[in-house]
């Protein structure tokens, strides 16, 4: 009697495991195109194929993958093949792509875009995704003279959500499958634009530094050459901006025009403390005005060139 049970309850939980059991669907993408790099509209392009390879004829993938992070997706040429006792569904999708831009380290920024596919009809109780990273590629064609693709990877994955969208087989919360593309791309001749970017910020500390040189009895021209200095660093800021937007957090291009708004603040500072000892017409003061401006050019122009030194390498590094 005891073995009768004992059999009937391996019979029971072999049964229910079969019924647990969930389907599995590989999927993979192959990236055709990436472009349309926006960093106002926190967006980018892609145009890629995805294939589906499954057993259960029953399943059904035309109209069933959501592109989470799309701000719109449009899929075309859906196929469905059986191949011997499995199915091969594909299809080509062109999707505008949600991506939060770090600019923090422009023109040395690393990106890291993704595409986030997820199943809209099955959720991880009936089905769950495997991800096909031995065929899933990115076309070489995707570099360009602006970008160059350093990683590539497919990942599956579940995305949970706290509500069961009305579904009163479930309670709490729902589960979705999904994969995840993930492209890691980095920026292309950095170091020329950054030449670029600050040339006007660092010529205009430059012919700030050059009051230093002109005689305090010329008190006009060393004044206007410091003033000339902060509009010329002032425009070359809105120059930039207007091709890197600025961000919550400071920048790289933010904290080298800060800095050179502060060394040309400093500058105006010095020149005004040296022209004061020069119109006291004390010989001991005008020689303290003339240490004031050698000793001035050679320490600030040293400490600006080391402090942005250190903000480019750290932001290249």
């Amino acid at each position: 009697m005891r073995k009768y049970f004992l059999v009937l309850t391996l019979a029971m939980i072999f049964a229910g495991s079969l019924r647990a059991q969930k389907d599995t669907c590989h999927i993979g993408v192959y990236i055709s195109n990436l472009y349309d790099y926006k960093v106002d509209d926190k967006s980018f392009m892609a145009d890629f194929w995805m294939w589906m390879n499954y057993r259960n004829d029953s399943l059904s993938f035309e109209n069933a993958i959501e592109m989470t992070n799309s701000k719109s997706a449009d899929f075309s040429h859906y196929t469905m093949e059986k191949q011997g006792n499995a199915n091969w569904a594909a299809q080509k999708c062109r999707a505008q792509l949600i991506h939060q831009w770090d600019v923090s380290k422009f023109p040395f920024d690393k990106q890291e875009l993704q595409i986030t596919m997820e199943d809209s009809q099955y959720d991880t109780a009936a089905l769950a995704y495997v991800a096909d990273t031995v065929n899933s590629k990115i076309d070489s064609s995707v570099n360009s003279t602006e970008w160059s693709v350093e990683k590539f990877s497919l990942e599956s994955g579940v995305r949970s959500y706290h509500t069961t969208y009305g579904n009163q087989r479930l309670a709490g919360k729902s589960a979705y499958p999904r994969v995840t593309a993930r492209i890691i791309i980095k920026r292309n001749n950095s170091w020329n634009k950054l030449v670029k970017m600050l040339t006007g910020a660092y010529v205009a500390f430059l012919i700030s530094c050059i009051v230093f040189f002109v005689s305090s009895d010329n008190q006009d021209s060393r004044f206007g050459l410091c003033v000339g200095g902060l509009f010329a660093a002032i425009g070359n800021k809105y120059i930039v901006e207007s091709i890197v937007p600025s961000s919550s957090g400071n920048t790289l291009m933010d904290n080298v025009h800060t800095l050179t708004f502060v060394f040309i603040f400093l500058i105006i500072i010095l020149i005004t403390v040296s022209l004061k000892l020069f119109e006291s017409g004390n010989e001991n003061n005008v020689k303290k005005s003339l240490r004031i401006d050698k000793w001035a050019f050679y320490m600030l122009t040293t400490l600006y060139v080391v402090i942005n030194t250190v903000l480019i390498f750290r932001a290249a590094g």
